[in-house]
């Protein structure tokens, strides 16, 4: 097959009116259209804008996600009386006592449950925010768990309550867990939906964040052995189980390769763990503190694993910062192999400290959190979403991802906040620099780009898995061999 078309490695050449000659899944010979054209007189041709390396998103749950496709969709929902009013909707189908669940709004102040106990009474009840990091539940739900007043807060979550001590039906953090223990579990069939709809959407690959329950570890691998993947997927082990494992590939299917753990929550549910107090009281809360994280992830390192990270807030970037500066003193190879998720806010201090890691960003989060950051840090911030300084730095890496359910895997709108930062103008980034964190560097963040039939760049002998461009649009994907078409997003 003959693809024509502006041919481009983001953050590498660009060669106008050039063409890829694919020998299988593999490509075979890169130049000029007129040459390849007189070389393969007989080779299919299909024409295209552009032609780039396959498009990536290096931070996604597809477990969740394929969850939240077949749940109530709340986004963009910020008055808890719509969504009370959406579940009522939800609990005219569903038979009593039948689990409502969906997620994805955002409030300014925290509900109690009356408006969900009149929605839906005969029926348990469980909403997540949109940044996942808390829930709103309905009082059947609360006694269904067995969460009264005698539950005690658990260890890096909170159980908001009356004035009585009662539970009040909002959840932050790991008290989410006392309610999401009741749900029906995740499956394997909520695995491969969300997969194939990442798939259907363009993407050759995803990097899986500590996604689902322990079993969807052995899910992924078992899809692997029996080549049911449809895409490429790196995976992230949760931090309970990664004993039991250790590093693997298998073919090009599955690549087992980090450890998750959360330094703190999120910015919309007041968890984001800040150098600074919120307007409304509090700093918000470590979780897996990186103070106390020192043995572990020298354990994490010695098993050949990546530690994974996820920090938000300013103080939880500062202390993962001191954390990896801890292990360097201390002879271990932390700045190559750790990985920072989100870094959403960084203080001037800590920006430098950057220098040489790899952070993974969303840029729909920063669009979704245009609202809370003006609320709750003021519209003169200046500590949000630098990732255009970010990817200035000496040997920094730049990956991006959409953080789905959290956000929509919307290539389209992350790349229009990509190059339109929502927030500060002054960090956008032009559309090669985007396209290269959404392509070229999440291949090399794990090493694809060293293998016999490289992955993220166009050239002799890579692996053909590219991705194919129309009026600025992504319109198709080359995998396995084969042009599949993307609907229009």
């Amino acid at each position: 097959m003959l693809l024509l078309g502006e041919v481009w490695n983001p953050g590498g050449e660009r060669l106008p009116a050039g063409a890829v000659y694919l020998q299988g899944s593999l490509v075979a010979d890169v130049g000029p259209a007129a040459d390849l054209k007189a070389r393969y007189p007989q080779a299919k041709r299909v024409r295209f804008e552009r032609i780039t390396p396959g498009v990536q998103d290096a931070h996604v749950h597809p477990v969740y996600w394929g969850q939240w496709l077949d749940s109530l969709d709340l986004r963009d929902v910020c008055d808890p009386r719509a969504v009370a009013e959406a579940v009522a909707r939800a609990a005219s189908r569903k038979a009593p006592g039948e689990w409502i669940r969906g997620g994805g709004y955002v409030f300014d102040n925290y509900p109690n449950s009356r408006l969900l106990d009149a929605a839906a009474p005969a029926n348990p009840v469980y909403l997540e925010s949109r940044d996942l990091h808390s829930a709103w539940v309905n009082r059947r739900a609360l006694a269904a768990a067995g969460v009264d007043e005698r539950t005690a807060d658990p260890a890096g979550g909170r159980v908001l309550r009356d004035d009585e001590g009662r539970p009040s039906g909002y959840l932050l953090e790991r008290a989410v867990e006392l309610v999401a223990k009741q749900l029906p579990p995740p499956r394997k069939e909520d695995l491969r939906r969300g997969l194939a709809d990442l798939a259907r959407r363009g993407y050759v690959a995803v990097q899986a964040m500590g996604d689902g329950p322990a079993e969807a570890s052995e899910w992924v691998r078992q899809m692997a052995l029996a080549g049911e993947l449809p895409l490429r997927l790196a995976w992230t082990l949760p931090k309970s189980i990664w004993r039991s494992y250790t590093p693997e590939k298998i073919g090009e299917q599955l690549h087992v390769f980090g450890v998750k753990y959360f330094s703190d929550g999120a910015l919309t549910s007041r968890t984001a763990w800040m150098v600074d107090t919120y307007p409304s009281g509090g700093r918000g809360m470590p979780l897996d503190d990186p103070r106390e994280q020192d043995g572990e992830m020298a354990d994490v390192l010695a098993a050949g694993f990546a530690p994974v990270w996820h920090a938000i807030g300013t103080r939880a970037v500062r202390e993962l910062l001191n954390l990896i500066d801890r292990l360097e003193a201390a002879g271990l190879p932390a700045r190559r192999n750790f990985r920072i998720e989100h870094a959403q806010h960084v203080t001037d201090a800590d920006l430098p400290r950057l220098a040489g890691l790899r952070v993974s960003m969303q840029p729909l989060h920063a669009r979704d959190d245009q609202q809370t950051v003006a609320r709750l840090l003021g519209a003169t911030d200046l500590t949000s979403y630098r990732w255009s300084e970010i990817a200035a730095l000496p040997g920094a890496t730049l990956l991006f991802g959409s953080d789905a359910p959290v956000a929509e895997p919307d290539l389209t709108g992350g790349m229009a906040a990509a190059t339109r930062h929502p927030l500060r103008p002054a960090e956008s980034l032009d559309v090669g620099s985007a396209l290269h964190a959404y392509t070229t560097a999440p291949a090399a963040a794990l090493g694809w780009h060293r293998e016999e039939a490289p992955w993220g760049r166009i050239a002799v002998g890579a692996r053909a898995v590219l991705a194919l461009w129309e009026d600025g649009s992504l319109v198709g994907r080359v995998w396995r061999g084969k042009v599949e078409q993307v609907p229009k997003q």
